[in-house]
């Protein structure tokens, strides 16, 4: 049986502080040369959005990694 996670909500201005720190961590991807993929995307979305911790952000992201090897 799956389970349902309820994410506890957070500030405007904690997910604004995320949105910016996202935004800054991919310009800096960008400028050397990494592209995001939608997977990636997505999840750094549901983290802005506080759906996840930085913690569940990084695990999901080096599982896609692994998995795109």
């Amino acid at each position: 049986m799956e389970q349902t996670v309820i994410a506890r909500p957070i500030s405007a201005e904690e997910s604004e502080r995320r949105r910016r720190a996202a935004e800054e961590a991919r310009a800096s991807d960008y400028r050397q040369g990494y592209v995001h993929d939608p997977v990636l995307e997505e999840a750094t979305d549901r983290y802005v959005a506080g759906l996840m911790t930085l913690s569940e952000l990084g695990s999901e992201m080096r599982a896609s990694i692994r998995k795109g090897d």
